[in-house]
């Protein structure tokens, strides 16, 4: 626990305690606790905790904070009712958490955010195919997976842009950390790792091509050769039902050297 500094419920921590959590509700998760939405505060304070975290280090006005908070019906004293809404949170959190003052607010420096320790992790693990160092970075993207795929971004905020714009975020950080941790297991010679990455992009896109030639690796990395050539043609029929097209060149050639092996080993 953070030494006890007087005052309700204040304790000071060290500033890289804390890591805001988008995925679902809104949480902050410390060395000596985690506080869900209810205990993290109000449903405004929370707001102003999430759109901060969403804002990804950058400084959010007060005009915009008070728009997300109040819309069309701010109080009468907006800046007053904002500055408050920080105080509470800083003498919950410490006082580094948020910074800034009349102009804006931005979370503290140190202050994680579970999307953007995501986006770091998956960027990673695509840094460490480059460098082949596929173990590595299968590491990196599993954790980076295990940070975001437990749940919608923001789920609490279904119409509000910022938000929108944090889960198209998170999409497309889910395809990228599958795709590379795919790639990874494929060259760490993991190939259920592999399958089971490629069929989370197949779920969520059906015509995910490069998710579908990583299943087909997998499937004849595992000794699987039948199961590899279902998978060619259940693309080949998806990308002609919803395309009218057919796979790519790559994706072709795979297809026919799984056939030209299946054929010398038969």
């Amino acid at each position: 626990m953070g030494e006890y500094r007087g005052g309700l419920n204040y304790w000071q921590r060290t500033s890289d305690d804390w890591q805001v959590r988008l995925v679902g509700a809104v949480a902050v998760h410390g060395a000596d606790g985690i506080w869900e939405a209810p205990d993290v505060g109000s449903r405004k304070a929370r707001t102003l905790l999430a759109l901060l975290g969403a804002s990804h280090g950058r400084m959010v006005t007060v005009e915009t904070v008070v728009d997300e908070l109040w819309g069309s019906a701010p109080p009468q004293q907006p800046r007053a009712n904002v500055a408050t809404l920080v105080s509470r949170l800083r003498s919950r959190f410490g006082s580094t958490v948020i910074v800034g003052g009349r102009r804006g607010y931005r979370l503290g420096e140190t202050i994680r955010v579970d999307l953007h320790d995501a986006a770091d992790l998956v960027t990673q693990a695509e840094a460490a195919l480059t460098h082949n160092r596929p173990a590595a970075g299968l590491a990196a993207a599993g954790q980076g997976l295990d940070l975001i795929s437990g749940g919608l971004v923001l789920a609490d905020y279904p119409t509000a842009e910022w938000a929108e714009r944090a889960r198209a975020m998170q999409t497309g950080l889910l395809r990228r950390g599958r795709h590379a941790g795919a790639e990874c297991a494929l060259r760490a010679g993991a190939p259920a790792r592999a399958q089971a990455l490629a069929e989370a992009a197949i779920a969520v896109d059906a015509l995910d091509e490069r998710a579908h030639g990583m299943l087909m690796r997998a499937h004849a990395d595992s000794g699987e050769p039948a199961r590899a050539l279902i998978a060619y043609e259940r693309l080949r029929a998806t990308l002609a039902a919803e395309l009218g097209t057919g796979p790519v060149a790559a994706t072709r050639d795979l297809h026919m050297a799984i056939l030209r092996a299946n054929a010398i080993s038969a």
